[in-house]
């Protein structure tokens, strides 16, 4: 087993700092459990649930050619280790997924020998969730070393994200995607007078007020709405577009001539 860690841009082997991983597990989801109370009520009524953080721990062996060059790669490591900002961590038996963490512990090295040493380091992940490296936009295919077995990826049928029909389907992999939680974008490039594009599996409908040229891009980022990168969610309806587990039939209309509408997102897993 092996970690590969991002940070700032850049994937760094652990190996290169004399480390060798022993452990790397997540713990399981925690629930945050909204409640509130009611006089002459016995117990709690039940107003929703939230999933916390996630904690991840993992352990290392490190070790140099003698004892000096371990002291230098320890000193390597904690500035590997200190860091304001997230960092991405792969574990390679499930190469497809990564996890958004920030370190989340001190550590100490404990010496083995003179040339060895060990540790462990929690890191916290502020999403309950882990996500695949490639995007709706990648190949689907194993060649692109971007997917894996239990990514809950179909193979029966080819997965398409760029349409220019009317009617069509979306499929996720992942949990329910809700943009306002988690990034998602849909771009519709061409002609459209009174623009809607409507999810009818979860029931979520967008619709624009005004009109686009046949060289215009209508952006949903998240919970913004953009054309051509000025912001018209003034002339929107205000709205998401959310999708569910699984396949989501949508259904666009106000199109005029030929168009592209684009889905880009990743699929999210617990």
């Amino acid at each position: 087993m092996e970690l590969t860690i991002q940070k700032e841009g850049l994937t760094i082997n652990p190996s290169d700092y004399g480390l060798t991983c022993l452990k790397f597990h997540k713990q399981s989801v925690a629930h945050n459990h909204l409640t509130e109370t009611m006089e002459s009520l016995d117990g709690v009524i039940h107003t929703g649930t939230t999933f916390g953080a996630r904690e991840l721990q993992a352990s290392f062996w490190q070790k140099g050619d003698n004892h000096i060059l371990l002291q230098l790669l320890i000193d390597e490591l904690h500035q590997l280790f200190a860091t304001r900002e997230e960092i991405f961590i792969t574990d390679s038996r499930q190469p497809g997924k990564r996890w958004k963490a920030l370190v989340n512990s001190t550590y100490d090295i404990d010496y083995i020998n003179a040339r060895t040493g060990k540790f462990d380091i929690d890191f916290l992940s502020p999403r309950p969730y882990c996500e695949s490296i490639g995007t709706t936009l990648d190949p689907f295919t194993f060649d692109s070393e971007l997917w894996q077995v239990g990514m809950n990826i179909p193979t029966d049928r080819d997965l398409v994200y760029k349409h220019r029909t009317n009617r069509f389907q979306i499929y996720n992999a992942g949990v329910y995607l809700d943009p306002s939680k988690l990034p998602l974008r849909i771009l519709y490039k061409g002609a459209s007078n009174n623009l809607t594009i409507k999810n009818k599996t979860t029931g979520d409908t967008f619709t624009y007020s005004g009109s686009s040229g046949a060289n215009d891009t209508i952006l949903l980022d998240r919970i913004q709405h953009f054309k051509n990168n000025v912001n018209i969610f003034s002339d929107t309806n205000h709205k998401r577009i959310s999708l569910l587990t699984g396949w989501n039939d949508f259904e666009i209309t106000g199109t005029s001539g030929s168009f592209e509408v684009i889905f880009d997102f990743r699929f999210y897993y617990l």
